[in-house]
Protein backbone atom coordinates (compact mmCIF):
# COMPACT_ATOMS: atom_id res chain seq x y z
CA UNK A 1 0.00 0.00 0.00
CA UNK A 2 3.06 2.36 0.41
CA UNK A 3 4.30 2.03 -2.81
CA UNK A 4 1.20 3.36 -4.29
CA UNK A 5 1.29 6.52 -2.19
CA UNK A 6 1.59 10.06 -4.19
CA UNK A 7 5.55 10.38 -2.68
CA UNK A 8 6.57 6.94 -3.72
CA UNK A 9 5.21 6.97 -7.29
CA UNK A 10 8.05 9.05 -8.97
CA UNK A 11 10.33 6.44 -7.49
CA UNK A 12 8.84 3.41 -8.84
CA UNK A 13 10.04 1.94 -12.56
CA UNK A 14 7.62 1.40 -14.82
CA UNK A 15 7.66 -2.60 -15.73
CA UNK A 16 7.69 -2.17 -19.48
CA UNK A 17 10.66 -0.30 -19.20
CA UNK A 18 12.38 -2.96 -17.17
CA UNK A 19 10.62 -5.69 -19.68
CA UNK A 20 12.33 -4.45 -22.58
CA UNK A 21 15.90 -6.04 -23.96
CA UNK A 22 18.58 -4.11 -25.38
CA UNK A 23 18.44 -5.74 -28.25
CA UNK A 24 21.59 -4.61 -29.69
CA UNK A 25 23.77 -5.75 -26.30
CA UNK A 26 22.18 -9.14 -26.41
CA UNK A 27 24.35 -12.24 -27.30
CA UNK A 28 23.57 -15.86 -29.06
CA UNK A 29 24.18 -17.04 -25.27
CA UNK A 30 21.37 -14.72 -24.30
CA UNK A 31 19.33 -15.99 -26.28
CA UNK A 32 19.96 -19.73 -25.18
CA UNK A 33 20.34 -18.70 -21.47
CA UNK A 34 17.42 -16.45 -21.23
CA UNK A 35 15.29 -18.38 -23.29
CA UNK A 36 14.35 -14.70 -25.69
CA UNK A 37 12.73 -15.49 -28.58
CA UNK A 38 14.67 -15.13 -31.72
CA UNK A 39 11.78 -13.64 -34.45
CA UNK A 40 13.24 -14.85 -37.62
CA UNK A 41 16.73 -15.57 -39.50
CA UNK A 42 17.55 -11.75 -40.33
CA UNK A 43 17.50 -11.27 -36.43
CA UNK A 44 19.47 -14.39 -35.52
CA UNK A 45 22.15 -13.21 -38.54
CA UNK A 46 22.77 -9.93 -37.10
CA UNK A 47 23.30 -11.10 -33.65
CA UNK A 48 26.00 -13.55 -34.90
CA UNK A 49 27.47 -10.78 -37.15
CA UNK A 50 27.65 -8.67 -33.76
CA UNK A 51 29.62 -11.14 -32.35
CA UNK A 52 31.78 -12.05 -35.26
CA UNK A 53 32.77 -8.17 -34.76
CA UNK A 54 33.32 -8.66 -31.46
CA UNK A 55 35.97 -11.54 -31.79
CA UNK A 56 37.44 -9.50 -34.42
CA UNK A 57 38.45 -7.10 -31.53
CA UNK A 58 40.33 -9.68 -29.22
CA UNK A 59 43.97 -8.95 -29.41
CA UNK A 60 45.32 -12.11 -27.83
CA UNK A 61 45.43 -15.50 -29.97
CA UNK A 62 44.01 -17.44 -26.93
CA UNK A 63 41.20 -15.17 -26.62
CA UNK A 64 40.46 -14.94 -30.25
CA UNK A 65 40.14 -18.47 -30.84
CA UNK A 66 38.45 -19.08 -27.71
CA UNK A 67 35.65 -16.71 -28.47
CA UNK A 68 35.14 -18.10 -31.87
CA UNK A 69 34.79 -21.83 -30.06
CA UNK A 70 32.24 -20.64 -28.25
CA UNK A 71 30.31 -18.92 -30.58
CA UNK A 72 30.68 -21.58 -32.71
CA UNK A 73 29.04 -24.15 -30.38
CA UNK A 74 26.37 -20.94 -29.11
CA UNK A 75 25.40 -20.91 -32.69
CA UNK A 76 24.53 -24.18 -33.18
CA UNK A 77 22.55 -24.11 -29.71
CA UNK A 78 20.24 -21.14 -31.11
CA UNK A 79 19.99 -22.91 -34.70
CA UNK A 80 18.48 -25.95 -33.09
CA UNK A 81 16.50 -23.92 -30.57
CA UNK A 82 14.69 -21.86 -33.49
CA UNK A 83 11.48 -22.39 -34.76
CA UNK A 84 12.21 -21.35 -38.42
CA UNK A 85 14.50 -22.72 -41.12
CA UNK A 86 17.94 -21.51 -40.99
CA UNK A 87 20.99 -21.69 -43.47
CA UNK A 88 23.57 -20.35 -41.00
CA UNK A 89 27.28 -22.51 -40.59
CA UNK A 90 30.97 -22.20 -40.64
CA UNK A 91 31.41 -24.67 -43.29
CA UNK A 92 32.50 -21.35 -45.44
CA UNK A 93 34.42 -20.31 -42.79
CA UNK A 94 36.76 -23.29 -42.55
CA UNK A 95 36.91 -23.50 -46.18
CA UNK A 96 38.49 -19.96 -46.60
CA UNK A 97 40.21 -20.43 -43.03
CA UNK A 98 42.62 -23.61 -44.08
CA UNK A 99 44.09 -21.76 -47.66
CA UNK A 100 44.74 -18.71 -45.96
CA UNK A 101 46.22 -20.60 -42.85
CA UNK A 102 48.58 -22.68 -44.73
CA UNK A 103 49.78 -20.01 -47.08
CA UNK A 104 50.69 -18.22 -44.15
CA UNK A 105 52.38 -20.88 -42.19
CA UNK A 106 54.58 -21.71 -45.37
CA UNK A 107 55.50 -18.23 -46.05
CA UNK A 108 56.75 -17.84 -42.40
CA UNK A 109 58.36 -21.00 -41.77
CA UNK A 110 62.20 -20.47 -43.14
CA UNK A 111 62.54 -17.31 -40.93
CA UNK A 112 64.83 -17.66 -38.20
CA UNK A 113 62.42 -16.51 -35.52
CA UNK A 114 58.98 -18.33 -36.45
CA UNK A 115 57.66 -19.07 -33.58
CA UNK A 116 56.06 -15.32 -33.08
CA UNK A 117 55.88 -15.03 -36.67
CA UNK A 118 53.67 -18.11 -36.92
CA UNK A 119 51.49 -17.20 -34.18
CA UNK A 120 51.03 -13.87 -35.73
CA UNK A 121 50.35 -15.19 -39.08
CA UNK A 122 47.32 -17.82 -37.36
CA UNK A 123 46.17 -14.67 -35.99
CA UNK A 124 45.93 -12.75 -38.98
CA UNK A 125 44.55 -15.65 -41.20
CA UNK A 126 41.71 -15.82 -38.41
CA UNK A 127 41.10 -12.10 -38.64
CA UNK A 128 41.04 -12.90 -42.74
CA UNK A 129 38.76 -15.82 -42.48
CA UNK A 130 36.32 -14.15 -40.36
CA UNK A 131 36.26 -10.96 -42.55
CA UNK A 132 35.22 -13.27 -45.42
CA UNK A 133 32.30 -14.21 -43.18
CA UNK A 134 31.12 -11.18 -42.69
CA UNK A 135 31.59 -10.45 -45.97
CA UNK A 136 29.21 -12.75 -46.54
CA UNK A 137 26.89 -12.25 -44.16
CA UNK A 138 26.40 -8.51 -45.14
CA UNK A 139 26.60 -9.52 -48.73
CA UNK A 140 23.35 -11.78 -47.83
CA UNK A 141 21.35 -8.71 -47.99
CA UNK A 142 20.00 -9.51 -43.74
Amino acid sequence: MDSSLYTNLGMRKNRTFQEKRPEDNLTLKDFIEHKFTLHNEDELKKTFSRELKGILQKDNLFDLITAFFELETDLAAAVDSVDFEVNLNFDEFYKNLSPVLMRSLLENSNRPDNAAQILKSITESLRIAIEEELYQLEDSKF
